[in-house]
């Protein structure tokens, strides 16, 4: 799709994701939406930095919520991959932060209900969150999510839903293509013990079978949420549990050019030779307090979490590549914060231990453990406990200017964390453990300026670091830490609007950004024919500038239609001279959604991603066209006075357009190509009871 199209559909469909999809837009109503994922609470408008809010609504609205990530485009700068390959997880990528990871999140911060998804050494799974019990995502973009500790790029602030006031249930189910089979309920009610107190509940469970339009990709998971809240007065109690069993999630491997064209569904002869895939259980457990000590800005919060996973991984190639390990994390954070006459201080405090035990077995493609190391005498390749211990410690001030025309945030956090391996194999007698020690200071200035009633401006800047993950750390002399691999540090600075003009929300953001010692994947030269782990190393200098639009638009003459949309323009590369750009970000992105309510309840919505050219290697010798992908969803609403049911039938690639669903960046044997999956219908019920 040529630019300047892109550019005048944008100015017809632009989104803003903080306004709810349920109004109409009335230019004459102030929006007054209030976000948290800056940690101290502010309105939008004031916000100093991009940020995107998602709302129940953008999650479902027809959709099949088959991942936490589905309803992610609506947020500029961000680019989602790997939606259905369950053995990897959903990849996504901040202003080109995390893109280099070859499974899961890598660079954006992670939370759900104020506890860190997001491991202490810096890796992220979402397969614990249920996307249908999802009430908000706050998509914070930029180096300013480093207030949430180590990171570079962002923060998705996932928020579920709370127990309600009065007693709720819904169930809801959809079946499609591939095998889709997809179960939801949830049930909801508070009590009254006495004048000034309560307490209330609120649970979920999701089933989710697939089997995948390719082969090797079939998947089952359960997910099981549990909520308890306790009102004391002017004291807040809450408990939260979250099961995950995920007992299959095949892995079909990357595709070579070649294979991609002649059988997009096949796998790669290695995964189904190898049985290729994980299988996972987790348990996160955590325990809350806020106390409000008068006044909206005047409150503490303390709140601790313990999370339990066990993992088994068999990777698509021969060599140690059976991997095992059980995580334990506990952790807890307290804040603080209060007004100081018209200026508010937030201080905040965060504690985390990480312990993992992780080994890794040989297997040829028979799957029989084998000898594939020197030195060893059985099928163990590496054995070590891997201990990740995080104290940090910050600090916000805020207050206004200018007689309230405008605000300004200040935000400073210290971080110690100590990474250190103990080596149990011990390979030929040579002891591999070590240890890295990083004390990192960053900090974050913005300020944001209302121009006029219905138009701000807003600048900041920011630094943030992002230590090597012990995966990054993997060293192919064997266990312990790569030598010579440090974190990368970056300094981030943006402008940007926001306003409403014509029945128009719109946001628009210019960013640069310069990362020292950038890890990125290594093709390394000494690897063993046929070996096809993972590397890293640190690029010298990378840069990134950019332009993010977004918004959304009412027509006066069709109030019923509402049009969405967001847009990303970045230029990626190396270094400032460096005619190389960085693999797998591609220049423009956009998506396009249009939703029109008819009468008696009847909707219907269609959605168009656009991803532009991008690479696959450092070198840019392999350039992967550009894709466009789009969605039909129809529906039809009935309501009473004491229950709802919706009606959905969709059809994802509605044009069986030819795309990727996962770009693997500088993966050995050209294999970079996971195809997306052809046409699918599905179809859903729901009912919700009050």
């Amino acid at each position: 799709m040529p630019r300047q199209l892109l550019i005048i559909t944008f100015a017809a469909t632009a989104q803003w994701s903080g306004l709810s999809t349920a109004q109409e837009f009335d230019e004459q109503t102030p929006l007054v939406v209030h976000i948290t994922a800056p940690l101290i609470e502010t309105r939008w408008q004031d916000a100093p930095s991009g940020v995107t809010l998602i709302d129940d609504d953008d999650i479902k609205g027809g959709r099949a919520p088959i991942q936490p990530t589905d309803a992610l485009n609506l947020a500029p700068g961000l680019l989602v991959q790997n939606r259905n390959n369950f053995a990897q997880n959903p990849r996504v990528s901040i202003r080109g932060f995390g893109a280099r990871a070859p499974f899961g999140i890598r660079g954006v911060r992670v939370r759900l209900d104020g506890i860190p998804l997001t491991t202490v050494d810096g890796q992220a799974q979402i397969d614990a969150i249920d996307p249908s019990s999802i009430k908000i995502v706050e998509v914070l973009r930029g180096a300013n999510a480093v207030l949430h500790g180590n990171g570079s790029g962002g923060l998705l602030d996932y928020h579920s839903y709370l127990p309600g006031h009065t007693p709720f249930a819904r169930v809801e189910t959809q079946l499609g293509g591939f095998g889709l089979v997809r179960a939801h309920g949830a049930l909801s009610n508070q009590y009254n013990t006495s004048d000034d107190s309560s307490w209330a509940y609120r649970g979920a469970v999701t089933h989710l079978e697939q089997d995948g339009y390719r082969e090797q990709s079939a998947v089952e998971r359960f997910n099981a949420g549990l909520r308890l809240n306790y009102q004391q007065g002017s004291r807040d109690w809450f408990a939260i549990l979250n099961h995950l069993d995920n007992p299959l999630a095949e892995d079909p491997g990357g595709l070579t050019y070649e294979e991609w064209q002649s059988d997009p569904s096949q796998a790669a002869p290695l995964a189904s030779a190898m049985n290729a895939g994980k299988k996972v259980s987790q348990n996160i457990a955590s325990l809350g307090m806020v106390q409000r000590l008068g006044g909206a800005n005047h409150q503490l919060r303390a709140q601790t979490w313990l999370t339990e996973r066990d993992f088994r991984q068999q990777l698509p190639f021969p060599g140690d590549s059976l991997v095992r390990y059980d995580r334990q994390i506990i952790g807890g954070a307290l804040h603080y914060q209060r007004p100081l006459d018209e200026f508010i201080l937030h201080t905040q405090l965060s504690l985390e231990d990480q312990q993992d035990d992780r080994q890794r077995f040989c297997r040829n493609i028979d799957l029989e453990p084998f000898i594939c190391r020197n030195g060893i005498s059985d099928d163990l390749a590496l054995d070590q406990r891997e201990t990740a211990r995080n104290a940090g410690l910050g600090l916000q001030f805020a207050g206004p200017v200018a007689r309230q025309q405008g605000r300004w945030v200040i935000g400073v956090r210290h971080d110690r964390l100590r990474l250190a391996i103990d080596d149990n194999l011990q390979p030929g007698g040579i002891d591999n453990s070590g240890e890295r020690v990083y004390n990192e200071t960053n900090y974050s200035l913005g300020y944001s300026h209302m121009l006029d009633g219905q138009w701000s401006a807003f600048s900041q800047y920011a630094t943030s670091f992002e230590a090597p993950t012990f995966t990054e750390f993997a060293n192919p002399d064997g266990s312990g830490f790569r030598p010579g691999l440090e974190p990368q540090t970056s300094r981030s600075f943006e402008i940007g609007l926001r306003g409403q003009l014509y029945g128009l929300q719109l946001e628009a953001s210019l960013f640069t950004v310069r990362v020292n010692d950038e890890i990125i994947v290594d093709d390394d030269p000494g690897a063993a024919p046929g070996d096809e782990r993972t590397f890293y190393r640190n690029a010298d200098r990378t840069r990134r500038d950019g332009l993010e639009l977004g918004g959304r638009w009412w027509p006066r003459a069709l109030p019923r239609l509402q049009l969405s949309g967001a847009i990303t323009y970045m230029d990626a590369r190396f270094d400032d001279t460096s005619t190389n750009v960085l693999p797998g970000l591609p220049d423009w992105t956009a998506f396009i959604d249009a939703k029109y309510q008819f009468q008696q309840g009847y909707f219907a919505g269609l959605s168009a991603q656009y991803i532009g050219n991008r690479y696959a290697d450092d070198a840019n010798n392999v350039e992967v066209p550009s894709q466009t992908v789009t969605n039909l969803r129809l529906g039809r609403k009935l309501s009473s006075s004491q229950y709802d049911t919706q009606l959905v039938i969709g059809i994802e690639n509605l044009f069986d357009s030819e795309h990727l669903d996962n770009l693997r960046i500088n993966a050995r044997n050209a294999r970079y190509y996971e195809p997306g999956s052809a046409r699918r219908i599905y179809a859903g019920i729901e009912f919700s009871w009050i």
